[in-house]
């Protein structure tokens, strides 16, 4: 429990004193607030799990103005609300307004330690499945954009409704929906795949539904389609949007209904979850008609839009170790370290091919490198037409940036009592990027406040 922080927003001196003394004895991680400004300060400054909030908190109407605050802005915390009166009324609206639960002062000092044990089991065993899920998923990405797309993945593994995974081709739509069917009910079977560019229109109806022995000229036996393959299972139909319109109308009916007919059979039910992604533009297809409307809306039950590798260039840097890492060990190739040249390189270019052809270029590097870390010159292999080596000019200019970007972020951590989180909001880029950065030029916070 030593790394559970707990908020106590209460104006009673003595309430808060006692209340601190029990709960610092179970190992929790007291920080007292006793108005609403060193409330709203503490919630900024720290990160809390818990929070033990008086409804009756003065400078408010009452505690559920505050509730209503922490609940829509700090929504990881876990909020009880303690009030004097008791009444149910108050319980009922409390826990209404997201509140996890209501107490009535004075709460017994084991009630109370008994909840708060339990809220500590219950905060320990989040925190094991979400370190599960980042496992599970099995993508890289420190970055805002990133962290979004794993949030989405993880609510749409927990439930049955059909997924649409857009991005341009190489940004990992394959890898999401592997993830995305790896954490849910379905995941110890193995997810069934079709490449919708790869099937010949005639014959789109046949292999997604199947047929009848006798159903048409050379239908000589019984086949499965495969969504009865994919029955009590995921499907993955990668490229969606090459369905026929045809096949797309028919689709609306396994989606809505559960059932599919084969081609000369009866109709039948199934229980197939539909995945889907696209690297095309949907809103022509849809002005064309070439995409359905009413397929569109009911197979974008959730859409999860992988940003190009270009519109979050922070992620770079740890792809590229990991592309590194991975092929060095399937080789069995001694690691390879990134030299800092060739990073910034790498971090400059736009990636039209995203994060595929990150990877291709690493392996290259691999391949080319003469010593224990790659180069510039190893990444572009025998091609060096997109490169000029740096004047001594330039590196000498590119020496002064980054000092000035090291005294620069000293001063803006100084000039925020070394909060990195309110650095990173005023610097405008990501809190992970100005963790990096500080890590870097060895930049020491306790110094800066």
């Amino acid at each position: 429990m030593k790394d559970i922080r707990v908020l106590l927003a209460d104006d009673d001196l003595i309430y808060c004193k006692f209340v601190s003394d029990i709960l610092g004895s179970e190992g929790f991680l007291v920080q007292v607030a006793n108005t609403v400004d060193q409330a709203f300060k503490a919630l900024a400054g720290n990160s809390f799990q818990i929070m033990l909030l008086d409804m009756m908190f003065p400078a408010l109407s009452d505690g559920f103005q505050l509730l209503d605050e922490v609940h829509e802005n700090f929504p990881e915390t876990i909020i009880l609300m303690i009030s004097g009166s008791g009444q149910i009324p108050d319980a009922v609206t409390a826990i209404k307004n997201g509140a996890f639960d209501f107490l009535q002062k004075p709460v017994p000092p084991e009630q109370l330690r008994l909840r708060l044990r339990t809220l500590a089991a219950y905060i320990e065993s989040q925190r094991k499945a979400e370190a599960f899920a980042k496992t599970a998923i099995g993508m890289i990405g420190s970055s805002g954009a990133m962290q979004q797309v794993f949030d989405s993945i993880l609510r749409a593994s927990r439930y049955n409704s059909p997924v649409l995974i857009t991005g341009e081709t190489g940004v990992g739509k394959e890898l999401a929906a592997h993830a995305i069917h790896r954490l849910s009910s379905h995941g110890l079977k193995s997810m069934v795949c079709i490449n919708c560019a790869s099937v010949p229109k005639e014959l789109f109806e046949s292999e997604l539904f199947g047929y009848e022995q006798g159903a048409f000229t050379g239908a000589l036996k019984n086949r499965k389609g495969y969504f009865e393959f994919a029955n009590e299972n995921s499907l993955f139909l990668d490229e969606v949007t090459e369905l026929p319109s045809s096949v797309q109308a028919k689709l609306l009916r396994v989606i809505s209904e559960g059932e599919i007919q084969k081609l000369g059979g009866k109709i039948q039910k199934v229980n197939t979850r539909i995945i889907a992604a696209s690297n095309r533009d949907l809103a022509p297809l849809l002005e064309s008609g070439e995409l359905r409307e009413d397929f569109f809306y009911r197979l974008n039950a959730l859409q999860i839009v992988i940003p190009p590798l270009r519109e979050r260039k922070d992620d770079i840097p740890d792809l590229a170790r990991h592309f590194s890492t991975d092929f060095c060990n399937r080789n069995n190739i001694s690691p390879k370290e990134i030299s800092f040249q060739a990073m910034n390189w790498l971090c400059e270019q736009d990636w039209r091919g995203n994060a595929r052809e990150l990877r291709s270029v690493i392996e290259r590097g691999v391949i080319f490198a003469k010593n224990d870390h790659l180069t510039v010159a190893d990444l572009l292999g025998n091609d060096h037409s997109s490169y000029t080596p740096e004047e001594k000019e330039d590196t000498s200019l590119h020496s002064v940036v980054r000092q000035f970007e090291k005294s620069y972020i000293e001063y803006s951590l100084r000039a925020h009592n070394g909060n990195v989180t309110h650095t990173a909001s005023a610097l405008g880029i990501d809190k992970s990027n100005l963790f990096k950065k500080i890590s870097h030029y060895q930049i020491n916070i306790k110094e800066q406040l």
